[in-house]
C-alpha cells in the first residue's frame, strides 16, 4: 500500500529517525492484525449464534473463533518484528532521497 505523505510530513518522519519510523510502522501492523482477528472472531460466534448456537450455547465453540483470533494477533505480531529490515531499508531510500534534494536546494 504506497501511502502519499506531504514534504512537511516526510521530513518530520525523517528527523524522528529510523527507529521510531520502525516503532510505528509494527504498531501499525499489529493493530491492523488485532483488528482483523477481533473482527473474524465476532462474525464467526455471530454465525454460530444465528445458525442455532443460542439453543444450546457451548461457550467453547463462543471462545474458540476469540481464541484464534488473538493466535492470529500474536502470529502478526511476529511478523511484524521480521519486517524491520524492509522497513529500515525504505526509510534509508527515502530520507536518502530527501537529503540529496536539501544538498541540491542548498548548492
Amino acid at each position: 500500500m504506497v501511502e502519499k505523505v506531504s514534504d512537511s510530513e516526510l521530513a518530520s518522519i525523517c528527523e524522528a529517525g529510523v527507529n521510531t519510523y520502525i516503532k510505528e510502522k509494527n504498531k501499525e501492523v499489529i493493530s491492523n492484525r488485532i483488528t482483523e482477528g477481533m473482527t473474524g472472531a465476532v462474525f464467526a460466534t455471530a454465525l454460530y449464534l444465528l445458525f442455532g448456537g443460542y439453543k444450546t450455547l457451548n461457550y467453547k465453540m463462543v471462545l474458540a473463533p476469540f481464541v484464534a483470533g488473538a493466535g492470529y494477533a500474536f502470529v502478526g505480531a511476529k511478523q511484524a518484528k521480521t519486517k524491520d529490515t524492509d522497513y529500515r531499508i525504505a526509510f534509508e531510500q527515502v530520507c536518502s532521497n530527501m537529503r540529496t534534494e536539501d544538498d541540491e536546494d542548498e548548492s
